[in-house]
């Protein structure tokens, strides 16, 4: 009789492989090289049932996206130190004045009605004409008047430098 040396579990399992027998054997040039990767999960235990892995905790909420129309109809008009965009909205008037978001910087401004017949609207220009120092907006009856006022007193031939976005 030969002794026997005890084998660990690992050994046996390998041993049991005909993958691992074939790269024990030819070492690196075997053909089945490539496929010896354990993979870095856990060890699935042989229950049918699902089990918790792990649990992460998430930082905060994600804040909603607002997804709004956008504004393609209006009427403007260039005076001497300010520029008035007229939106007609039927009934415009009845929303809250909340509902009514002006936006504005030295070069742009976003007009924003919330909740109008059920959707949002969205007047938009990322690159005014020219520099503006204020602007305001105010909910009238059937319309929103925007009043964006220049920084310099000049003429605008249109609204943006390009098309609303």
């Amino acid at each position: 009789m030969s002794a026997s040396t005890p084998q660990t579990d690992d050994e046996a399992s390998r041993r049991d492989s005909a993958l691992a027998d074939n790269i024990d054997r030819k070492g690196r040039n075997a053909y089945y090289y490539a496929h010896a990767h354990k993979a870095d999960g856990p060890v699935w235990d042989m229950k049918p049932e699902p089990r918790l892995l792990k649990t992460e905790k998430v930082e905060g909420e994600k804040e909603a996206v607002v997804v709004a129309r956008p504004i393609t109809d209006y009427a403007w008009e260039d005076q001497d130190k300010k520029v008035k965009i007229y939106v007609m909205f039927e009934g415009v008037g009845e929303l809250s004045d909340d509902a009514v978001k002006l936006n504005f910087a030295e070069n742009s401004f976003s007009l924003t009605v919330m909740g109008y017949k059920g959707e949002n609207h969205k007047l938009t220009f990322a690159t005014l004409f020219a520099n503006i120092e204020n602007a305001t907006a105010k909910k009238k009856p059937n319309k929103v008047i925007l009043t964006l006022f220049k920084t310099e007193e000049n003429s605008w031939p249109c609204i943006a430098q390009g098309t609303p976005s």
